[in-house]
């Protein structure tokens, strides 16, 4: 570390304080870079900005990429750094010392709360007007249609109550049927007993989640459950970060909801 510490100190690249050149260091918070700096803040990516489960995958292309090792990122001498949970949480004390700034990005429990850690990061970037125009078109909440759905995935694990797969459910006009709180494993005899007739499946087609033989939805039952039921397909790169897309997300589960009746 004593080899860098000449070249950071010759001071972050950018010269508009108001809007800092910016590193982003996991793929999570890559979302919020993407959407909110401009191309020319943005130092580097994570290595995963690209991979299938990043939505804005598209808007990475051409950006430089990093590894979340700190001598890498202080390296590139950026203003600020932006984090959700890549490289190591002690570096960021490394990063002030150096006069590089921090973001770490928090947790939404729930749809609308997404839109908070959204102004947060904008304003760290420089960017609140951009954060205001993203969340104003924002879908609103659908209306109640009466029917519940579950969460399926390939491992057999769903969301019951205060998950934001929850979230997304209330905010597309559906009840929760799994009854229980957080992440459950699914209920292969309470399902048996009673079928649900809507379910919304996630990560069947990731090769990264790629189940063994005995996985809940390999079981025939579970199979036949599936073939029987109303099965809405998710984005899953708009579920696997806690991001303002979640909205998205519950508008098109609503909008298929409304072209399969």
């Amino acid at each position: 570390m004593m080899g860098l510490a000449g070249s950071a100190s010759a001071g972050p690249a950018s010269l508009d304080p108001g809007r800092p050149s910016v590193v982003s260091l996991d793929y999570c918070a890559d979302q919020f870079v993407l959407a909110l700096a401009d191309r020319g803040q943005i130092l580097a990516l994570s290595k995963d900005s690209e991979r299938a489960f990043s939505h804005l995958r598209q808007k990475a292309a051409g950006i430089p990429k990093v590894r979340a090792a700190a001598e890498d990122v202080v390296a590139l001498r950026p203003d600020l750094v932006v984090r959700s949970w890549g490289g190591e949480a002690r570096a960021l004390a490394l990063y002030e010392r150096f006069g590089i700034r921090t973001v770490q990005i928090g947790y939404a429990e729930n749809v609308e709360d997404t839109g908070r850690l959204l102004r947060e990061v904008a304003a760290a970037i420089g960017q609140q007007d951009r954060a205001e125009e993203i969340l104003a078109a924002t879908p609103a909440p659908a209306e109640p249609t009466g029917r519940a759905a579950l969460y399926v995935t390939p491992g057999g694990v769903s969301a019951g109550r205060d998950t934001m797969i929850g979230s997304i459910m209330t905010h597309a006009g559906l009840a929760n049927a799994n009854r229980g709180t957080g992440w459950t494993s699914l209920p292969l005899e309470s399902l048996v007993l009673e079928p649900p007739g809507l379910m919304l499946a996630a990560f069947f087609g990731f090769d990264d989640d790629a189940t063994d033989r005995w996985s809940v939805s390999r079981h025939p039952v579970m199979q036949r459950l599936m073939a029987e039921a109303q099965v809405i397909d998710m984005d899953e790169a708009r579920v696997s970060c806690g991001g303002w897309f979640v909205a998205d997300e519950a508008a098109d589960i609503a909008a298929a909801l409304e072209a399969g009746r």
